[in-house]
């Protein structure tokens, strides 16, 4: 084996090593890199080889560091300009190549009508320019959601981080006096800004994580500087007092060195194992440990030598590309043949071969002697890659959008599950869906999520949990019509009105403590838009939130509700207005089926076999469904006809034609159903006729 990483490093070019080189760096990025490669495979086999990245980020500020601290130019100009020219001739050549081939790739093998093609090819065209965390989060990502699966470019997140630290990080080398010949005294002062960034930064990781900003604390490079700063200090502790080459070799208890590095890897590797949901504490804990080992391990020790095997050397040198190349062709699988036992290992050798020759690309530029002239010069050559796969990335999304696309174009497109949206408008997921862990803001949530394109025409608010934000489609065929004006705010978990909906004697559970101050906002935001004749259009999973309450607790809950609703409903009946209550769905248990709907049509390049569990036809019988939500739309039926202002929409016969004997989670090759009641878009638009038809007659609202 190790006859053949001395051959693959040969063929790789690998280039003579500097003095401060230490090889067992290259060991922890082996280790970092194996962990994201298993996890993004199969989380299941290492449900926290997330934190790989993590590693990385730590490594990063140690070795960026060790490089900025290493030279002492003449000017601050040319210490910016030398590091940024090391910076981009190392990143941006093997990045590049990347995206422009991914993105051609991509185009080929997903439909350009899937509501997933325009975010994920807008994530490559950020990610070119290090700003895809941004994007990202801009979009109300969450790096853990199912549907993530299927970005092509998500994991180029971390590098986004990565460049955004090497924009400040030589900045504030240079405010504290260092990087430029004949300067002094800014050892000290950059001892002490480490130790700030890393208890502001990591104050802000903490806190984002504890308030449930979990998005913000992941994408926001501020909330990962103390981890790169972490970096920075292991060198400064590792270092010593000597020059900036010193390796600190003279560390104090040589003998126990050997032994805590062993027991802080087997930590590491613990850490890996854990699920995802420790992540504030196993993130904390894998990146001091990594601190730590950057000060202990040496080449000569047990665990060194163990980093320092050919093996690990390779992996890890290797592992920028690896990283760059690995989860594109893992996704590329999903979109295609399917990640499975059958196709790991040609998954695995494709990884490898592409891995190789993006490493080839990478030495080449990195190593290569620019020239004083022509496109060669750093600061012109690689503008011009940039533009180049741009306007390639641009193209593939506007005027070449659906060109190279290789499957049918006669299919029709249900949708994606988790991106909702109204074309033309700012009517999406993104600006009104909110989590329930989200905070409660003074802003005007309607501000986006309203379309008053007809002036004088009745708007429909659809509110209520995540069933009112499975109905933007709808929204957008009553919007078609020009009778209608549409708005929508949803908060996954959150009916509207809120009632009590717990068993007797309960706590509120911590994910659900935000329900009742975001949907009395949300109401004082409805009430003071409402004009005479518009509908306030309640959509929550009431059968949901009844189901497991019985006798007592599910009188005291019905009890609520009536409640509630008698309050609403005089509120907006003083402003001119009525209320909707749409009664429940059919179920058609069945897995979440997450990501795009096109992966349940057949394609020449995507099997029937490799299609999800997910996409083949669930079915139900027709009178069961119908006697399992009774109870729900009786007490529903009683309500209305108790509180003015107030009529029902029963949705069940639209997606369960009275004629069926079975209730199906497909209308021929369209899936209605992404789970077991959340509506896609093919069985949204399938409300239409009679929701429209309803709107239009004399309602006992009225």
């Amino acid at each position: 084996m190790n006859n053949i990483f001395h051959v693959f490093n040969r063929f790789l070019v690998v280039p003579k090593r500097s003095p401060a080189y230490r090889p067992e760096i290259d060991g922890l990025r082996a280790v970092a890199v194996v962990a994201v490669l298993i996890n993004h495979l199969n989380q299941r086999f290492l449900p926290g080889g997330f934190l790989g990245v993590d590693i990385f980020f730590v490594i990063s500020g140690y070795v960026v560091t060790s490089s900025l601290m290493a030279r002492e130019d003449s000017s601050r100009w040319q210490f910016l300009a030398r590091f940024y020219g090391r910076r981009v001739r190392r990143l941006l050549p093997a990045l590049v190549v990347n995206i422009a081939v991914v993105s051609v790739l991509f185009s080929l093998f997903a439909s350009p009508l899937d509501d997933f093609y325009a975010p994920i090819m807008r994530t490559g065209t950020a990610a070119i320019f290090g700003i895809s965390n941004l994007y990202l989060l801009k979009q109300g990502t969450s790096y853990f959601a199912g549907d993530n699966q299927f970005n092509i470019f998500m994991h180029t997140w971390s590098l986004g981080v990565e460049e955004q630290f090497y924009l400040v990080w030589p900045a504030i080398l240079l405010l504290c006096g260092l990087g430029v010949a004949g300067a002094a005294g800014g050892l000290r002062r950059l001892k002490i800004v480490s130790l700030l960034l890393v208890a502001v930064s990591l104050a802000l990781y903490v806190g984002l994580s504890l308030k449930g900003q979990s998005e913000r604390a992941f994408f926001l490079t501020p909330a990962h500087f103390w981890e790169l700063a972490a970096g920075c200090g292991a060198y400064l502790l590792h270092r010593g007092g000597g020059s900036a080459r010193d390796l600190g070799r003279k560390l104090a208890f040589p003998g126990l060195r050997g032994p805590l590095s062993l027991v802080l890897l087997l930590a590491m590797v613990g850490l890996l194992l854990l699920p995802e949901s420790w992540r504030l504490a196993t993130t904390m804990a894998v990146a001091a440990i990594t601190a730590v080992l950057l000060i202990l391990v040496q080449p000569t020790s047990g665990v060194g030598r163990l980093l320092c095997h050919p093996v690990s050397l390779t992996l890890g040198a290797m592992s920028y590309s690896l990283y760059l190349w690995h989860w594109p062709v893992i996704v590329l699988a999903r979109w295609t043949i399917g990640l499975t036992a059958l196709t790991l290992l040609p998954v695995l050798a494709l990884i490898a071969l592409c891995t190789t020759l993006s490493y080839r690309i990478e030495r080449l530029f990195r190593y290569s002697r620019p020239t004083g002239h022509g496109l060669n010069r750093t600061w012109v050559l690689y503008p011009v890659m940039t533009v180049l796969v741009s306007a390639v990335s641009l193209a593939l999304q506007g005027p070449l959008m659906g060109r190279l696309y290789a499957g049918q174009r006669s299919h029709g497109v249900g949708g994606s599950v988790n991106m909702k949206r109204i074309e033309g408008t700012t009517v999406d997921t993104v600006h009104c869906f909110q989590e329930p862990t989200h905070p409660v803001t003074k802003e005007n949530l309607l501000r986006p999520c309203i379309v008053d394109a007809f002036p004088g025409r009745p708007t429909l608010f659809f509110v209520g949990d995540s069933h009112a934000h499975m109905l933007i489609p709808l929204g957008g065929k009553l919007l078609a019509s020009g009778r209608y004006n549409v708005a929508f705010l949803a908060r996954g978990g959150c009916p509207v009105p809120d009632f009590s909906r717990w068993e007797d004697g309960a706590a509120i559970p911590a994910r659900y403590r935000l329900c009742r101050p975001s949907t009395d906002h949300m109401e004082q935001i409805l009430l003071d838009r409402l004009r005479p004749g518009d509908r306030i259009v309640l959509v929550s999973n009431l059968a949901g939130y009844f189901s497991s309450l019985h006798g007592p607790s599910r009188e005291r809950a019905e009890a609520s509700y009536a409640t509630a609703i008698r309050r609403l409903a005089a509120a907006v009946a003083s402003r001119g207005g009525r209320i909707v209550i749409f009664a429940s769905l059919p179920t058609v248990p069945q897995a979440e089926l997450s990501g795009p709907l096109t992966l349940c049509q057949p394609e020449w390049f995507r099997p029937s076999w490799s299609q999800a569990l997910q996409c083949r036809p669930v079915q139900q019988p027709r009178a069961g469904q119908i006697a399992a939500t009774a109870q729900v739309r009786s007490f529903l039926q009683r309500l209305v006809a108790e509180v003015p202002g107030t009529a029902l929409f029963d949705p069940f016969d639209s997606v369960c034609p009275p004629a069926a004997a079975y209730c199906s989670s497909h209308l021929g090759s369209n899936l209605l159903f992404s789970d077991s009641n959340h509506l896609t878009n093919a069985g949204a638009w399938l409300l239409y006729p009679r929701f429209r038809a309803f709107l239009a007659s004399p309602s006992p609202a009225s």
